[in-house]
């Protein structure tokens, strides 16, 4: 599914573009192609697909999400997901103008992300990458297909992004942590001597969730 591949509505970004942008700057990027779990999460606005929260492989490969994020251009910036990501779309809606909800594995989901690169004029353009997040298949067809594309290891950069928090972002961490430390207590209060951790475990569980 192929949702809105020529659309330039931007809906909210949620997270800091100016500073997004400075950073890549910095770092000698014209266009993020991040790859991680966590960075392409963060730059969804905490969206992940739970679908592949155990596990990645499917098949013979495995579920590579990429956000495309150009620097400046927000109206270029576009998710690559799997082909069942439609629905989520659908209740959900992300916030890139296009959306490739099409793939089952790296090398149709690397596929998809050249096509967008070559549809923005980003074809030679500094791209950053993530290194330890992008199988080698993959890697190989975009080194393959943008050959006057200079590829940068973007990890420090996007450390640097994730690294600072959003006032909204130190709410979400103070609630999580005092959620934590209240199911905490309430397991310590309940437990007895002779309880098996098996089940203090199980009863933390509970708590959390």
């Amino acid at each position: 599914m192929n949702i809105a591949p020529g659309k330039t509505e931007v809906s909210s970004i949620p997270f800091d573009q100016a500073r997004v942008d400075r950073l890549m700057e910095e770092a000698g990027i014209d266009v993020l192609f991040a790859t991680s779990k966590h960075n392409t999460q963060y730059l969804l606005g905490g969206y992940k697909f739970i679908f592949f929260a155990a596990m990645d492989a499917i098949g013979h490969s495995r579920y590579l999400p990429i956000v495309l994020y150009e620097k400046g251009g927000p109206e270029h910036a576009a998710y690559i997901g799997n082909k069942m990501e439609g629905g989520e779309h659908q209740n959900h809606p992300f916030w890139t103008p296009t959306l490739h909800a099409a793939c089952w594995g790296t090398l149709d989901a690397a596929n998809l992300a050249v096509e967008h690169l070559k549809r923005i004029g980003k074809e030679a353009a500094r791209i950053g990458i993530e290194p330890g997040f992008l199988p080698s298949d993959a890697y190989a067809l975009v080194r393959k297909a943008l050959p006057d594309a200079k590829l940068i290891d973007a990890t420090g950069m996007l450390e640097s992004m994730r690294a600072i928090k959003t006032e909204a972002e130190l709410e979400q961490l103070r609630i999580a942590s005092e959620l934590i430390t209240d199911s905490m207590l309430a397991t310590i209060a309940w437990a007895r001597e002779g309880t098996s951790k098996t089940d203090i475990i199980e009863r933390l569980r509970r708590e959390e969730t």
